[in-house]
């Protein structure tokens, strides 16, 4: 009896959740099928592109070039520079020190090691002048400082190659820097900053004052050729003597207090980011580059010489994504990637590290406000060695501003669709967050770091585009 009770109440169970499940509604299947497609569209082919001499660049950079190559495949390079100082905001020297203990001043030139493109061993010479005249805001590669300076002004010279062989194998190894100490021919300025920060001088208040006391210098290669230096920092140090009473081991292997003079020293100028510093840049393009831009491949050079004009295809993105996409719609992402190769040479040449692809209308802006890449008017890409290539991949916000604009009818495509390639220096910032780390780029200025050439094959450019399709 009690078995059957137990069998009836289960079987009413069973009838309960059948009538429910009955009751399930169909209509939102009827719209919705839970069916989403994901079209990726590759465009492979030829990208509308030229290359042409960009001229005048922005060349302000903290980073200061000087030597002289000669490549055949690349040209001949010439590089030298003018900068302002900026003074140290007091003088730590002790004050039992005159102005007559002081024995020398030298303007230490420093190099990182490997920072340099050619025969580190190449015999040069520089030589220091000092600027008659403050330079203006904006010098650019064609300053000519001829206007700026008299041959009389010479502050040194030296002799002098890109190497620390002389220093043994373990000081080699060891020395980050390649320094380059030029010795002033004369104790005037030194004698003069001495007796100035002594006095509590006003000149020291702010840089623009004291520029408005020493303008600067010019740092121009004098003899050599075969390589180019990348001067990381240029900085005036004073030397001076002292005598103070040191222990000292005599004949007997004993030891007696004895008066020993110490020479100590003192940076008190240096070349900062807060000051004017110029790089004077003469590249004459050598034949084969001339040559290879006239048969038509698209070539990119540094520092200075050419870059790319580039039509980006966005109205057949635009139809591509207007027939097929329909409605509900969602780009995901879109990216390009150039494949490019370097010209074979012996001086070690190869592609520039970066490009910037920026509108052309915004181009001159882009360096003078020292604008950032935004993901919509600008981009950049690193080559990868390993598929040797450009691979712009942060493309999407720019088709999705471009889409709508052409739905509204107001595209308009000469100006959002005329793009430069730049070679560029980009300074990145990695932040850690809770979702992981996020990096973004903090500075873009025109590459200048060392000579390059760049052959892009825009006839194999791919354009990948990716969006999902809700189909109704």
């Amino acid at each position: 009896m009690k078995h059957n009770i137990l069998t009836a109440l289960f079987a009413l169970m069973l009838l309960t959740l059948t009538a429910c499940e009955d009751e399930v509604s169909t209509i939102g299947q009827s719209i919705y099928d839970g069916t989403v497609t994901i079209k990726v569209d590759s465009i492979v082919g030829k990208i509308q592109a030229a290359s042409f001499n960009g001229g005048d660049i922005d060349s302000r950079n903290a980073t200061k070039l000087l030597g002289r190559i000669n490549v055949p495949e690349y040209g001949s390079l010439d590089c030298s520079f003018v900068t302002e100082m900026m003074s140290a905001s007091k003088m730590n020297i002790p004050d039992s020190i005159s102005v007559n203990d002081l024995d020398s001043m030298r303007l230490v030139l420093s190099v990182p090691r490997g920072s340099l493109t050619g025969d580190s061993l190449a015999p040069q010479q520089l030589k220091v002048y000092h600027l008659g005249k403050r330079l203006p805001a904006v010098p650019g590669a064609s300053f000519d400082p001829s206007d700026y300076y008299h041959p009389d002004s010479l502050m040194g010279s030296r002799s002098y190659s890109l190497t620390n062989i002389s220093k043994g194998d373990s000081a080699m190894k060891k020395e980050p820097y390649i320094r380059i100490a030029v010795k002033m021919n004369s104790m005037k300025l030194a004698k003069e900053l001495f007796t100035k920060y002594r006095n509590n001088d006003p000149v020291f208040d702010w840089p623009s004052t004291f520029n408005d006391y020493f303008h600067g210098i010019y740092v121009e290669q004098n003899f050599g050729n075969g390589c180019i230096a990348n001067i990381a920092g240029a900085d005036f140090f004073t030397y001076w003597h002292r005598t103070e009473k040191r222990s000292v081991m005599q004949p007997d292997s004993t030891y007696a207090p004895q008066n020993v003079v110490v020479r100590d020293s003192v940076c008190l100028l240096g070349a900062q980011p807060e000051v004017v510093s110029n790089n004077i840049i003469s590249y004459k393009i050598s034949d084969k580059i001339e040559q290879l831009v006239a048969e038509g491949n698209e070539v990119i050079t540094t520092p200075g010489g050419y870059i790319m004009s580039l039509k980006y295809p966005v109205l057949d993105l635009i139809d591509a994504y207007h027939d097929r996409g329909m409605a509900l719609s969602v780009v995901s992402s879109l990216s390009m990637e150039i494949p490019a190769k370097t010209i074979s040479n012996d001086y070690g040449l190869s592609v520039a590290p970066y490009l910037l692809m920026v509108k052309k209308k915004d181009y001159e802006s882009f360096f003078k406000e020292n604008k950032v890449p935004d993901g919509v008017n600008s981009f950049y890409a690193e080559y990868d060695s390993e598929s040797g290539s450009y691979k712009f991949s942060s493309m999407r916000s720019y088709f999705v501003e471009k889409y709508q604009a052409y739905k509204d009818g107001t595209y308009v495509d000469e100006e959002e669709s005329e793009f430069y390639l730049v070679p560029v220096s980009i300074t990145k910032e990695t932040v850690e967050n809770y979702s992981g780390t996020t990096t973004y780029v903090t500075r873009c200025q025109p590459y200048l770091e060392k000579p390059t050439m760049t052959i892009l094959d825009t006839d194999k450019s791919v354009i990948c585009f990716t969006y999902a399709v809700q189909k109704i």
